[in-house]
This record gives C-alpha cells, structure tokens and sequence, in this order.
C-alpha cells in the first residue's frame, strides 16, 4: 500500500543515517521505497521533507479528538484529508450526525476514544436542547414587541 509523502518525514532520519554509514543513494532508495530525487535531495542537504497536512491532521485527532468538524479551522478539506486517511489505513474513524447540526454534525475520532465521542456528542445534545427551550420561550414575548404585525 502506498505510504505518500506523509511517510517522509519519518524515513528522512533513517536516510541520512544510512547515507553516513556510506550506503549509496540509489540503495537508500531502493530500501526506503522513496524515489532516487527525494533520497539524493535529503542526502545532499538540499531539501527537508515537510511534515505536511495529513500527518497534522491525524496527529490532532490522536491528541484532542474526538473533534467536530466546527474545530477543524486549521484543516478546511478535513473531509478530503479523513478519505486519504482512511485509504492508507491510518484509523482514523468518523461519525456523522443529523445535517441540522452543522458544522457539529460530523466528529473524527481513533480507535480508543468512543467513549470519550459519546460523552462530547451527548453534551452537544444537551447544548442543542437547551437552547432549543431558549428559542422557544423567547416566542410569546416576542408577541409584545412594537411594531408587530398580527395576522
């Protein structure tokens, strides 16, 4: 399976490990499954891998998830970036919600922080409902206004 550029940073120390024991560059390579221009220019100091978006992406999830959609300001194509992951089998898990929530509709998570999505998507509940009441209460006085328009 096809690993990406998101396996580069993590083979980066080990090609140069390697270059410094004297293997060449195409056997670097060859051993690493990167291509001989990514190996010669990590060798020859002329460029680093970046550590890029996916990487970033899985890494927050892996820390603070599991997160709604609403707090994915830093990945807007989080969906884009959740398929990738899926394809390269990097676990990452999503949960979808009723559309009405929005934004809160769609949660990311890894293996291991179900119980912690129940309890966030139960306190989203929770939050929808009371304000629901608030909106609802708020009608009759709304009644009251001036310059209502009674049909």
């Amino acid at each position: 399976m096809r690993q990406g550029r998101q396996a580069y940073p993590a083979l980066y120390d080990r090609a140069l490990s390697l270059a410094s024991q004297g293997m060449a560059i195409k056997d670097i390579a060859a051993e690493l499954g990167i291509s001989y221009s990514a190996c010669y220019h990590w060798v020859k100091g002329l460029r680093k891998p970046d550590e890029g978006n996916l990487n970033s992406f899985t890494e927050e999830i892996r820390k603070n998830g599991p997160l709604p959609a609403a707090s994915m300001v830093k990945f807007p194509k989080h969906n884009e970036l959740f398929l990738i992951a899926s394809r390269r089998g990097m676990r990452i898990k999503r949960y979808m919600l009723p559309k009405k929530l929005g934004e809160y509709s769609t949660w990311y998570f890894v293996p291991g922080q179900e119980e912690k999505l129940k309890q966030g998507v139960l306190g989203l509940v929770k939050k929808y409902k009371e304000l629901k009441q608030e909106l609802l209460d708020c009608l009759p006085e709304l009644g009251d206004a001036p310059g209502d328009v009674h049909g």
